[in-house]
């Protein structure tokens, strides 16, 4: 008799906590609709523990609406009620999926995980422009794995992931999105340069400038890649190399004084000095006030008649008239050089490498006026 009794009791107990724990979630459901944010928290928490609700979709659905009214609300008396309310939103809305077998809430809650993808979105624009870029990836990389659980592929939450992983120098993370990204075929030659760029800072030059060109097969006309390209063979000696790749991009671009001073400068080394001038040349018609293209041209110059005049020296007494041409041709360098050096010191007064050598011109050419300002101003 007080087995039976105590068996009853303990059914009645259990029953009564069952019902207390659904009476919760209704109660959440209520508090909700009345924007009691903080009742329906009290009333939801404990029912995801209890082993009568807990396996319950309701529960779940209900708790994922409960922690997303937190995350919505500008509220500041609920805004602070969790720390990670999105998070606890989403896997709660996974659970409920997974729990309910009659899809009762299927809809409603796709509905919802979309809204959690956008938050998500949002929380790393706000990131980013913060400059939180750590933040920023994880939250764009959880929206775009949000909206993969609805069957959606967003390319662009995966863009700006790798974007701000690159920014962040979280090179490994982003390598990873740049990846997907190219295997999605996604339309936007920056996802390239960015991992070229990364391969640059890794000391893998090689790796760097394959994925370029890779760039390049996908957006052949694209004139950054062209140029980054360039840079690539220019900084690791691969001269013929980057002479191909700018004179592609001067065909795209023809009023960029850069491309051609950086032309003239390959030229320059690999001492073809009659293409080397003539690219100096197209850049100061491009910028009259180009320092550096007027100063190489002027050096250009400048250098050449100075192994005229040493050749000259080098020469026996016999060959006067050897001697002679060479001064001349020496003389008629200097001369040359002269105006381009002169264009560069109106450009940029102080540098003292420029007044060294209009000092050595003005020497060699008897303008004797010219070289006492020069050592005045050297002197200052």
């Amino acid at each position: 008799m007080k087995k039976s009794l105590i068996l009853l009791l303990v059914a009645i107990l259990s029953s009564g906590i069952m019902f207390a724990q659904k009476k919760n979630v209704i109660s959440a459901y209520n508090y909700l609709n009345k924007n009691k944010i903080d009742k329906a928290k009290e009333a939801i928490d404990p029912a995801i523990e209890n082993e009568k609700t807990m396996a319950d979709a309701k529960t779940w659905y209900y708790y994922g609406n409960v922690y997303l009214s937190i995350q919505l609300t500008e509220d500041e008396t609920f805004k602070n009620l969790d720390e990670f309310p999105l998070d606890k939103a989403y896997d709660a809305y996974l659970k409920a999926l997974k729990l309910d077998d009659k899809n009762s809430y299927t809809d409603d809650v796709n509905d919802r995980i979309q809204v959690c993808a956008e938050q998500y979105f949002n929380i790393g624009v706000n990131a980013y422009n913060e400059q939180a870029y750590k933040k920023a990836s994880n939250a764009f990389a959880k929206s775009a794995e949000v909206n993969q659980t609805l069957g959606r592929t967003d390319s662009a939450a995966f863009f700006y992931a790798a974007q701000s992983a690159y920014f962040g120098e979280n090179f490994e993370e982003a390598k990873g999105y740049f990846s997907i990204l190219m295997e999605m075929q996604f339309d936007d030659p920056g996802i390239f340069r960015m991992l070229s760029d990364i391969y640059k800072q890794e000391g893998d030059t090689a790796t760097a400038i394959k994925t370029i060109n890779n760039g390049r097969v996908a957006f052949p006309n694209d004139y950054n890649l062209i140029v980054d390209a360039a840079n690539i063979y220019l900084a690791t000696g691969q001269n013929q190399e980057a002479l191909d790749v700018l004179s592609l991009a001067i065909e795209q671009d023809g009023s960029n004084s850069t491309l051609f001073f950086a032309a003239g400068t390959i030229y320059d080394k690999m001492e073809l000095y009659d293409e080397a001038s003539g690219m100096y040349k197209k850049a100061i018609g491009v910028d009259s006030d180009y320092f550096d293209a007027n100063y190489n041209l002027g050096a250009l110059y400048y250098n050449r008649a100075a192994e005229k005049i040493t050749e000259a020296g080098n020469l026996p007494l016999s060959e006067t008239e050897k001697y002679d041409a060479l001064m001349a041709d020496g003389k008629k360098m200097m001369e040359n050089a002269l105006p381009y050096l002169e264009k560069a010191d109106s450009i940029e007064s102080s540098d003292q490498v420029t007044l060294q050598t209009l000092k050595e011109i003005y020497t060699r050419l008897n303008m004797l006026d010219k070289v006492k300002g020069i050592n005045e101003r050297i002197n200052q």
